[in-house]
């Protein structure tokens, strides 16, 4: 069969088919199906290279190009080499008018890796879907103007919305506090990254929640940056405990005021900041103790005695300022900081107390009340004063005169003069 000498230059494949025979091949042709020699591929039946699974549709293709029904558009088939190996091929072909009754003229391209990189390419979309459908933490992508391009459907369980509900929406908008997102950005674009990064969001439900974010930059082909990717978890419970954990260290487990070593601590901190100061905000520190509290104790048991005591505590939180610190020293022993005041002020904050509590019914047991009083010494802290010892020994004495002078009584401690 004469053939062009320029089909033999094409880097396509081509072959000429006739009564579905392969009658010609050119150089590409050959060299593709790993042919050692044109008798190696030319000659034979074309069925012996077709897939079983795909020989039915390749032949009704060519049956179609043979009664010159017109040109075939590409399709992809599998094929066997010379040697046996499994080849993806795109082949087009047409009735070739010259080359008698039958006569197919057919090219083909190689796509087998081309088809082995979107089976690649499939695997690894289905094993990306499958790894985020199982995520129980959130993985996110959001663009250069913070908007979110992509979330897990583990956000569903996290913030009660579905991924269509938040994709398209600005992450900021799921912050109960923006700036704390803006945070997160400068971060971000500062360090390239960030590691358990602390955050909170806001449910579908309003509620807020404790989250931890662990995320980069993303950059575009000029390295400008062009968003962010990472994963957040939900932390609320372990934030929670934390919290609860912390709430025990520092707070009396009766009452839930400060203990006794978060109350001394608040008042050292005080002293440590007008220490060598010339000007400084008075600091005044007020001793109170129950007056003849232990026989509610050994009358009603110490159930009841904790009970009055609650009751003596927010009776007390009634009449305190907000930036007072209130704590529990032991017993029925409890510090009160007053910071910024007079010794006028000073004064009136400790007898507002006083008769609050005096005024006040405490319930014992159903159907039984009783009064109970408070004995309070105050002192002022003065240039001297390095330790919290320092004052509270000065207070500690006011109040046992208070409780010299009868009881349910203030009184202030005068420094002795030099």
């Amino acid at each position: 069969m004469p053939t062009a000498a320029w089909l033999e230059q094409l880097p396509a494949c081509v072959v000429v088919i006739i009564a579905g025979v392969l009658r010609y091949a050119n150089a590409a042709a050959l060299h593709l199906m790993e042919a050692q020699a044109p008798d190696d591929f030319v000659g034979r039946p074309v069925v012996d290279f077709i897939h079983p699974l795909d020989l039915h549709r390749v032949l009704a293709r060519i049956r179609r190009a043979e009664q010159a029904a017109g040109a075939n558009p590409p399709t992809e088939f599998r094929a066997y080499s010379c040697r046996g190996r499994t080849l993806m091929l795109a082949m087009s072909s047409t009735h070739l008018r010259d080359g008698g009754a039958g006569s197919v003229l057919a090219s083909f391209l190689d796509m087998t890796e081309r088809a082995a990189m979107e089976t690649r390419l499939r695997e690894t979309e289905e094993n990306f879907q499958r790894m985020m459908n199982t995520m129980q933490d959130v993985f996110y992508r959001t663009d250069a103007q913070g908007i979110t391009r992509y979330v897990c459907p583990a956000v569903k369980n996290v913030l009660g919305y579905t991924a269509e509900e938040i994709i398209g929406l600005p992450a900021a908008a799921f912050y109960p506090d923006p700036a704390e997102r803006e945070a997160l950005i400068a971060a971000i674009r500062k360090h390239g990254f960030v590691r358990d990064f602390p955050g909170r969001m806001r449910r579908k439900d309003g509620t807020v929640i404790d989250i931890s974010i662990s995320t980069q930059a993303l950059r575009d082909e000029q390295g400008q940056y062009a968003g962010v990717e990472g994963i957040w978890r939900d932390i609320t419970e372990r934030k929670n405990m934390e919290r609860e954990l912390e709430r025990m260290a520092t707070r009396d487990s009766l009452t839930g005021k400060l203990n006794r070593r978060s109350i001394l601590e608040r008042l050292e901190q005080a002293l440590d900041q007008r220490r060598d100061r010339r000007e400084q905000p008075s600091l005044f520190v007020l001793l109170l103790d129950l007056d003849h509290f232990k026989r509610i104790n050994d009358t009603h048991g110490h159930a009841v005695g904790d009970q009055a005591l609650c009751q003596f505590v927010e009776t007390v939180e009634r009449q305190r300022r907000g930036d007072d610190h209130f704590g529990r020293l032991g017993g029925e022993e409890f510090l009160l900081i007053l910071e910024g005041v007079d010794l006028a002020e000073a004064r009136q904050a400790a007898e507002r107390v006083r008769l609050a509590v005096e005024r006040t019914n405490i319930e014992l047991v159903e159907g039984l009340t009783t009064q109970l009083t408070v004995s309070i010494g105050i002192a002022l802290m003065q240039p001297g004063d390095r330790r919290p010892s320092d004052l509270l020994e000065r207070a500690d004495r006011a109040l046992y005169k208070a409780k010299d002078l009868g009881r349910n009584q203030v009184v202030l401690e005068v420094p002795a003069a030099n």
